[in-house]
């Protein structure tokens, strides 16, 4: 029998409601209060979407965006900061784990939920591929940027279908060094960034997009999809977390959380103490690290980048667990390996041995 999942086509939302809306969704799953959904939405203004588990004034140009009139939002989902607009729709699973249609690990959520997107664009056209760890691509271009997350007993992945992309906003938004260093990431973007515009010359419309990406949700995962709406309980969810959202706590959460260490980034200490912090590329994504140590040993450390990690929450615990143990290869190694056995984390893409390296090259380096 084909299990039946409810398709929430919302249609524009205020900018924050599209974040907000995956998370109250997932938490009414958790709770046994909704059943699977699909959301298809786009924001009616732009927004900047700052990934989980990044610094937003090391990542994000804050007073260009106050000065354009963006807002700022903190995703519960990893990754990197984004610039979204109107010309791009969203999907959003979200799913019980105990569910036959949803894989147990995020790498195989990845993959299976994308296969409805990845058709999508074949169906009008586009000769999009997936590419693990959670991208679609078009001859080596990304046309598509996915995350995902679990709330509870949720599986949630979210992505979009990029009609038309605005670069120049883009780059903008991010926070760099130099003007020079920002041609240079403009050029790179304009490289490896496709949009549907650019792949067919014009686009069709959204509503022909989302006929298309039901129908082959509906194949891909062997359900049938039944539109609704969003329940009172939801939508009491949705107005709390956007209030939430829109806090300082929540926008500067990573910054309040480490208040002492960020604090001393720019200090020299000598002697006994030191401070360093290194940017460590991964397959996952990019890893920063501040870190100061004591007598050879971790005395404070950050975590932070556009990397993925489930659950969501557990960064901090890794960071707790981390304070006091020997600034050597071998026994963080061993601290993490235990971190991640003792919690079930998964990290797409990042492995025990990437955060033990970049730990010991940060207890060597200088803060940059």
């Amino acid at each position: 029998m084909v299990a039946a999942w409810r398709l929430l086509d919302l249609g524009e939302l205020p900018p924050i409601s599209t974040q907000a809306v995956y998370h109250a969704v997932g938490i009414a799953v958790d709770q046994g209060l909704a059943r699977n959904t699909i959301i298809f939405c786009s924001p009616s203004s732009p927004l900047v979407c700052l990934g989980y588990h990044q610094e937003l004034e090391i990542e994000v140009d804050v007073e260009y965006c106050r000065l354009k009139q963006l807002p700022i939002v903190r995703r519960i989902l990893g990754g990197g900061a984004v610039y979204l607009d109107g010309d791009q729709l969203f999907y959003q699973i979200v799913a019980s784990k105990s569910e036959p249609e949803v894989p147990a690990s995020i790498q195989e959520i990845f993959r299976k939920f994308l296969e409805a997107p990845v058709k999508t664009y074949n169906d009008i056209g586009i000769p999009a591929s997936y590419r693990p760890l959670n991208d679609i691509e078009v001859k080596g271009r990304k046309i598509s940027g996915n995350g995902a997350t679990e709330i509870g007993r949720s599986a949630v992945l979210t992505g979009n279908m990029i009609f038309d992309f605005n670069f120049h906003e883009m780059t903008r938004i991010l926070k760099v060094p130099s003007e020079k260093f920002r041609d240079k990431v403009a050029k790179t973007l304009g490289e490896r960034l496709t949009t549907i515009k650019k792949e067919l010359g014009s686009v069709p419309s959204k509503d022909i997009v989302k006929d298309l990406l039901r129908k082959n949700y509906e194949t891909s995962l062997n359900v049938k999809l039944v539109s609704d709406e969003l329940g009172p309980r939801e939508r009491k969810l949705v107005e709390s977390l956007q209030e939430e959202y829109r806090s300082r706590e929540w926008l500067h959460s990573m910054e309040n959380q480490h208040e002492g260490i960020i604090q001393k980034r720019r200090l020299k200490l000598s002697g006994r103490a030191h401070i360093g912090e290194v940017v460590h590329k991964t397959g996952g994504g990019l890893l920063r690290v501040l870190v100061e140590t004591l007598d050879g040993r971790i005395a404070d450390i950050m975590i932070s980048g556009d990397f993925s990690l489930v659950p969501m929450d557990c960064l901090r615990t890794l960071e707790s667990e981390l304070r006091g143990v020997e600034a050597s290869r071998e026994a963080l190694i061993d601290r993490v390996k235990s971190f991640y056995s003792n919690h079930t984390v998964e990290s797409p893409g990042m492995n025990h041995g990437d955060l033990a390296d970049a730990i010991i090259e940060a207890s060597t380096q200088s803060p940059g």
